[in-house]
């Protein structure tokens, strides 16, 4: 059986009860929401707004309205981004974007010509705040950063960032691939305008449903990405204005949106920090294997708790690739290799171009894995 150490990009097993939601709404529910008249579709259209009350709920967000379905966090990165940004905005972004804001922006740059200051990260990955603010005072349109580095898991201080931009009235934008149901997220407290994120990762949905959250005054200077039916005030040819139908134009993926329920349902019964605890107990022991052995390189915060369950390495002298390449193929263990998507981050932190293999846990990993892993790791160094 396969040892599965990828779950930062997308998490596996899916929970029981995930499956039976989709194969549920795959059997029970005749027609779409909003586009068909029966009993079972009011029921659908209850649970999808249920969903939003849900999630509204864990981000401690108040407009349930205003909670936006997508198919992914790049669509939703996206969505905001062309739909918001103008001609010559300047925005403030942190060192370790994805390529899903890096690549958006850089677009931008050259459709609407908007300004892009990138603010540094210390070799823990922490924006640098001095830096931050002083750029504040130039009265940027926007700070956009990503709450966990899915290269390094290290965590951003949210709540200091989210102080400076409340004060010099800056929307704060923020990327939480990597930390929605695995690090509490306040919305209210973090002083986050705008959330971002995707349901396949740690809220343990399956693929293609992700979401945004956009407070009111956000949302109306915000232009829709797409436009069509909405199932709504379809005798006007202008797109609704009214929330969420303004974005969420086309047939909603239904079951998407019901595994997605039912994944942070299983989240939260467990409880964000306790699966933030058992994660990084996973992935703490694996880094003590690491720490053994100086030829190996760590890259982010060495204290695990202060990162997702997340750690990349490189192996220095050696080809990642190749090792990566042997776990799989001769251990049937599964990481990620490269970039990871984010070569900002890799050159902030000295990996690029070589780049790292990344080892990421989830509530399912066994501590049985982890000592495969080891003795995997062990064999393939002796070759």
């Amino acid at each position: 059986m396969s040892i599965y150490l990828d779950n930062g990009a997308t998490s596996f097993p899916k929970p029981l009860k995930v499956q039976e939601a989709i194969l549920s709404a795959l059997t029970n529910y005749k027609g779409s929401a909003g586009r068909s008249n029966s009993t079972e579709i009011h029921t659908l259209e209850r649970l999808v707004y249920d969903t939003r009350l849900l999630i509204a709920k864990v981000f401690n967000f108040p407009h349930p309205n205003h909670v936006v379905f997508t198919k992914n966090i790049t669509e939703s990165l996206n969505l905001f981004l062309f739909g918001f940004l103008k001609k010559g905005d300047h925005v403030l972004m942190s060192a370790l974007e994805h390529n899903a804001v890096a690549r958006t922006l850089e677009a931008l740059k050259t459709v609407r010509n908007i300004k892009v200051t990138v603010i540094p990260c210390d070799a823990f990955g922490q924006m640098d705040l001095i830096v931050l603010e002083d750029a504040l005072k130039e009265h940027p349109n926007l700070v956009i950063v990503n709450h966990a580095s899915n290269v390094s898991g290290d965590i951003q201080d949210l709540i200091n960032i989210g102080r400076l931009t409340k004060l010099y009235k800056t929307p704060l934008v923020v990327d939480a691939a990597q930390t929605a149901g695995v690090i509490p997220i306040d919305m209210q407290k973090m002083h986050i305008d705008v959330l971002t994120f995707t349901g396949h990762k740690a809220l343990y949905g399956p693929q293609g449903i992700g979401g945004i959250l956009l407070s009111p005054d956000i949302a109306t200077r915000v232009s829709p990405l797409i436009y069509g039916g909405t199932g709504s005030l379809s005798e006007q040819l202008m797109q609704p204005s009214i929330m969420p139908d303004k974005f969420e134009s086309g047939t909603p993926n239904s079951l998407g949106i019901l595994g997605l329920k039912a994944g942070i349902e299983f989240v939260r019964d467990i409880g964000v920090e306790e699966i933030h605890k058992r994660e990084t107990a996973q992935i703490g022991k694996l880094q003590t294997y690491f720490e053994s052995d100086p030829s190996i390189q760590m890259i982010g915060n060495p204290d695990p708790r202060k990162r997702v369950g997340l750690l990349a390495v490189n192996f220095v002298g050696k080809d990642n690739a190749v090792i990566a390449h042997e776990l799989v193929k001769k251990y049937d263990i599964i990481t990620r290799v490269g970039m990871q998507c984010a070569p900002m981050a890799h050159k902030s932190y000295g990996t690029f171009p070589q780049g790292t293999i990344r080892f990421s846990t989830s509530i399912f990993t066994t501590d049985d894995e982890i000592d495969q892993t080891i003795r995997a790791l062990k064999m393939i160094k002796e070759v």
